[in-house]
């Protein structure tokens, strides 16, 4: 075993894919596959089960990419460690992230500011496309967005680092008539409201979805995220959003909140990752924030 084999573990749980893991770490897909394979030898446990369609963790695969993820965290913690003590952390960063993970981020920065006083750091929230815009304006040093594969070719001039493959899931009221539900049919969301965030990823969903199903009851769409927390905690619509940033939601990990899978119907393929500039240089300060939020983030998700 070594931490080769223990970081494309856990690139491929993340992406859910060999060849998406194979193009984020710059390695042959088949040097990954043999390599998880000895491992998987070695440990006497199928990590993954393979398809034509990518490659799903095993529950017994689960202890392991969590072992890993901890093993990796470690090893970074000891890297940040010995950086942290030969370089004052200090200086001013703007950083975004889509709606969703903004409660995750101020508990990530409040810590960080703790231990560094010293720090300036601005935070955002906005939709993907917005983050783009911002910091190819250089308006913003770095954001977490959602991007379909086929269009990262087209971010000339920046740099996308991925993070994790993502889907769009129901959120409702704990006491809405589908919250005990794991999956709700197309049929039975034509029967609720909605409310949605301004996204164009919403965007494409909601043409698709009326295209093979008919169009929904929107209540409104709106650029404020407390707008549609609100109608969620009063039970009067349900939204659409990505299972990655839902699932660390305070609401649904209290309870009052569920998440529900939508049934039977094809999604566009989307990732998540971290944007900045080709043209600027990643700072110290921007590399330990987005590790130290990182590592938030995998706590939860695997």
């Amino acid at each position: 075993m070594n931490i080769e084999q223990l970081e494309y573990v856990v690139e491929v749980a993340k992406t859910g894919s060999l060849s998406a893991a194979s193009a984020h770490l710059h390695v042959t897909q088949s040097a990954i596959s043999q390599s998880i394979a000895r491992l998987e030898a070695e440990l006497g446990v199928a990590v993954f089960l393979r398809s034509r369609t990518g490659a799903t963790v095993t529950e017994e695969g689960k202890k392991i990419v969590r072992q890993a993820l901890k093993v990796l965290h470690e090893l970074n913690e000891m890297k940040q460690t010995a950086l942290h003590d030969r370089q004052l952390i200090e200086g001013k960063l703007q950083i975004a992230a889509f709606p969703g993970l903004m409660p995750l981020l101020v508990q990530t920065i409040a810590s960080i500011k703790k231990e560094n006083p010293r720090l300036r750091i601005a935070i955002e929230e906005k939709d993907s496309m917005s983050i783009v815009e911002d910091i190819r304006a250089n308006r913003t040093d770095v954001g977490l967005v959602a991007v379909y594969p086929k269009d990262i070719r087209q971010l000339n001039g920046l740099e996308f680092e991925a993070s994790k493959q993502v889907k769009l899931v129901i959120m409702a009221n704990g006491n809405s008539p589908i919250a005990r539900k794991k999956t709700v049919s197309p049929e039975e969301l034509l029967k609720l409201d909605w409310v949605l965030y301004q996204d164009n990823f919403l965007d494409d969903f909601i043409a698709d979805f009326s295209s093979r199903h008919g169009e929904p009851s929107i209540l409104f769409t709106t650029n404020n995220a407390g707008a549609i927390q609100t109608a969620l905690e009063e039970n009067i619509a349900v939204t659409v959003g990505h299972d990655y940033s839902f699932v660390h939601h305070p609401a649904y990990r209290n309870g009052e909140f569920a998440m529900v899978e939508i049934a039977s119907f094809p999604q566009r393929e989307t990732q998540i990752g971290w944007l900045k500039s080709e043209a600027k240089q990643k700072s110290f300060l921007c590399e330990y924030c987005i590790g130290r939020f990182q590592r938030e983030l995998e706590k939860n998700s695997l």
